[in-house]
């Protein structure tokens, strides 16, 4: 058999041996991904008697009587994934958006309304207030928003990596938040129901 012949035989069995390698590892680390995913997912099911779907990266359910979902996302344009608490409480009205930013330098943090009906701060700045000192917001920024077309009220934050996901008692006390901020925009939004 000709060198050449072998030499070449000899880089095939090299090439599919290392696409086999690779095929191997991505399954391997795509599963532990998943794995890793559905573990933190699951016990947020719970608190939403609900479930959890690891395709979707989301969870759904019920908390006090509202329907509620939790969701990993990407920021428009993928500058980064985020965690996305909503509860669902159409009171109609205004959309409103409120966020936090937080300096570097370690200044004071700035909240600033994007859209300011006129009597939506007086109600929810209280309670928004109250958020800039929850342990699991104290680093970088954080957005609270009610869609009337959605909805819902919702809190996102960034994720640092891919398992900061909230657990059970910081969810818990989030699912809190927002369901005492639908309540105080329910009453503004829709007054005397």
């Amino acid at each position: 058999m000709s060198p050449y012949v072998s030499f070449g035989l000899a880089m095939c069995a090299i090439c599919l041996i290392a696409l086999a390698g690779t095929s191997y590892l991505a399954y391997y680390f795509n599963r532990k991904a998943k794995d890793d995913l559905e573990r933190a997912l699951a016990p947020l099911a719970g608190v939403l008697e609900g479930k959890a779907d690891v395709e979707e990266a989301i969870v759904t359910g019920r908390y006090r009587g509202h329907l509620s979902t939790a969701r990993v996302s990407m920021l428009p344009g993928g500058m980064g994934r985020v965690f996305q608490i909503a509860l669902v409480d159409g009171a109609g009205g205004q959309k409103w958006t409120w966020t936090l930013s937080r300096s570097k330098e370690g200044g004071p943090p700035s909240g600033v309304f994007e859209h300011e009906p006129a009597d939506i701060p007086g109600a929810v700045q209280p309670l928004l207030d109250a958020l800039t000192s929850d342990p699991a917001l104290i680093e970088g920024w954080f957005r609270v928003e009610y869609d009337p077309e959605a909805g819902h009220v919702q809190l996102t934050r960034p994720m640092h990596n891919r398992r900061d996901i909230p657990g059970v008692e910081t969810f818990s006390r989030f699912l809190d938040d927002l369901y005492d901020l639908a309540g105080a925009n329910r009453s503004v939004q829709a007054p005397g129901t």
